[in-house]
């Protein structure tokens, strides 16, 4: 796994992931064809690990409960196997197209629950799939950020003290605007003013 996270899919190679675990090339194609193979079946156990966990975390409560399980259960997963999630979350796009079929995607499960939330007029208005990227995003970017920064400079792994702004940020994004001129409200494009105020 540390190979494919490290190296990506397709920079590792077969002497690669057989020195790592410690065994010839002839073991590892006796357990697997390809190395394809490998690769599919390691994505599929983690990216299908990940999306029911995150399927079971946002099952219920009201909506912003239910995005805020949704960023603790993302940092959770990646705390747990940063490499495994690197892999299946951040670096494998081309295995994509061969998950089997009716495995859930996280983005789904995150864009349900983003219309659930529009239906409750919880959540701003847009369109519920890019919703569910900019909100997934407000987790993956420093998630990326911190595996590529220098040794301490930003540590998701090791720390918590991160979270909660990771968590406030992503629920900001999708906070329904209130349009008004009261202290703290948004107004909308092309609103107009009533104070006086030019």
């Amino acid at each position: 796994m540390e190979c494919f996270a490290e190296l990506g899919y397709d920079a590792t190679r077969v002497r690669h992931v057989a020195d790592r675990a410690g065994v010839s090339e002839a073991a590892l194609y006796r357990h697997y064809p390809s190395m394809q193979a490998l690769a599919q079946e390691l994505f599929t156990q983690h990216f299908a690990g990940y999306a029911d966990q995150l399927n079971e975390a946002t099952s219920t409560g009201t909506t912003e409960e239910r995005l805020r399980r949704a960023i603790r259960t993302t940092l959770a997963t990646y705390r747990a196997d940063p490499a495994a999630f690197t892999f299946a979350l951040l670096r494998t796009p081309a295995l994509l197209p061969n998950l089997p079929a009716g495995t859930r995607f996280p983005i789904e499960i995150l864009e349900r629950v983003i219309a659930d939330g529009q239906r409750r007029r919880e959540v701003r208005a847009g369109q519920p799939n890019l919703l569910a990227a900019i909100f997934l995003g407000c987790v993956l970017r420093p998630i990326i950020l911190a595996g590529a920064a220098e040794p301490g400079a930003l540590d998701l792994i090791g720390e918590s003290r991160h979270d909660q702004v990771i968590e406030d940020s992503a629920v900001a994004a999708l906070r329904r605007e209130t349009r008004g001129t009261g202290r703290g409200e948004h107004r909308g494009p092309g609103d107009e003013r009533t104070d006086g105020a030019r």
